[in-house]
């Protein structure tokens, strides 16, 4: 085996110690009896918990299925399976979207879509998803901000993730507004790296019929942009939906606005600690102190992430024996 590829798996695997010693840190020192009470409390809720998650996978699948220009290659199962599968690759690895989102590319051309058509529809799911993920953000941590006693340090990093939310946003606007071709600029600017020059080799005109694909989602029929955007802020209302069953079936009191704030919290703690192999330690850690912010205690925060991270398992699991095998659809896909 070459340095290259043992590097690699030595990272993977000190990363994952590493989220494993944190986890264990974690489940100590914030109450091991508490935090296997709660659980256990979940029960048969955790049932309809896995429901739920499921419904947003499936809703998530819609918006993606929408946002392929021509339907006639794919139907809305095999988008299902597809979805579930890339979901599976961001459980299992450390590469998070990074490596989901072009594996679905894959799994779409494997369906007969063209390189162009298939990226155009991932990375347009996907925007307007964190679209919807940004006003999450911003509009729960502003109440946040506004109505509770934070320290410090922690007020600073809400106040980074709000401002970094609304640049992403305001950018994408005036970028779609404009018909600004976004995606081609920070290629051509990335692909000047000295490092990444070596690697990566696009063509322009490649990426800019790319583009306009994208924007036919986007911005050249407003009404179908808008019905996908309506469909990933319910796949959003599904979490918050989830975290409501979660904290009642722990009996853990909470005000109404509690659970949108703590998912608004939430949104960016995938992103942030991708490297981590199934962000073992890092999302416990992240939902204690979310929890703690507003005034819950962190063992339910510790909770919330263990049930998540099973009934994603779960869905791992479905998804990899789900996996799309389209061994002739190559025959059939449209020309690149």
């Amino acid at each position: 085996m070459t340095n290259s590829a043992k590097h690699p798996k030595v990272y993977r695997i000190t990363m994952l110690s590493f989220g494993c010693v944190l986890f264990v840190y974690l489940f100590v020192q914030l109450g091991a009896t508490e935090i296997s009470s709660h659980v256990v409390r979940v029960g048969w809720y955790f049932a309809l918990i896995t429901v739920i998650y499921l419904g947003y996978q499936l809703i998530r699948a819609s918006a993606y299925w929408e946002c392929i220009a021509d339907h006639k290659h794919v139907s809305y199962w095999d988008v299902v399976r597809i979805r579930l599968s890339g979901e599976a690759i961001q459980f299992i690895t450390s590469s998070g979207p990074f490596l989901a989102e072009p594996a679905k590319v894959w799994l779409l051309r494997r369906r007969g879509l063209s390189t162009k058509s298939a990226t155009a529809a991932t990375v347009a799911e996907y925007l307007i998803y964190m679209f919807t993920s940004a006003a999450f953000a911003i509009a729960g941590l502003t109440y946040l901000l506004n109505n509770f006693d934070l320290s410090r340090p922690a007020s600073v990093v809400v106040k980074i993730v709000v401002l970094v939310a609304g640049i992403f946003l305001l950018a994408a606007v005036c970028a779609i507004l404009c018909r600004v071709y976004l995606i081609g600029i920070l290629v051509k600017e990335v692909s000047r790296l000295p490092v990444i020059r070596k690697y990566l080799h696009f063509d322009e005109k490649d990426v800019s019929d790319t583009e306009d694909l994208l924007f036919e989602v986007l911005r050249d029929r407003p009404l179908r942009f808008l019905s996908i955007l309506a469909v990933e802020f319910a796949a959003q209302a599904l979490l918050v939906l989830e975290l409501i069953v979660l904290l009642r079936s722990i009996g853990q009191p909470f005000p109404a606005l509690h659970p949108f704030v703590i998912e608004a919290a939430d949104k960016f703690v995938v992103l942030a600690f991708f490297f981590i192999p199934g962000h073992v330690g890092a999302a416990e850690g992240a939902n204690a102190l979310i929890f703690k912010m507003v005034g819950l205690p962190a063992a339910a925060g510790f909770t919330l992430a263990i049930v998540r991270r099973l009934r994603s398992l779960l869905v791992t699991g479905l998804g990899l024996a789900l996996a799309p095998r389209w061994r002739d659809a190559l025959r059939n896909r449209e020309p690149d």
